[in-house]
């Protein structure tokens, strides 16, 4: 249980919903978003759908192929 009474699990589902929301915003498709990560496509659908505890460099490689601030990924509250 975090501060926010969240469950880690809770957390990594809103987490996912965000980085989807915002690549849906920006028209990208997972396929996309993998190219600019230079990530594989199974990753991303993982950490959208909430099931993977994405790395500190996950999560910086994500805020900077979105064109986005760190922080934003985190504003789902």
């Amino acid at each position: 249980m975090s501060k926010n009474g969240l469950s880690l699990e809770s957390h990594k589902k809103k987490f996912g919903a965000k980085v989807k929301g915002i690549r849906r915003g920006k028209g990208l498709s997972q396929l996309d978003l993998a190219v600019k990560c230079n990530l594989e496509i199974t990753a991303i659908s993982r950490i959208e759908n909430g099931r993977t505890n994405v790395t500190l460099k996950t999560v910086l490689i994500l805020s900077e192929a979105l064109g986005i601030e760190l922080k934003d990924l985190f504003d789902y509250n």
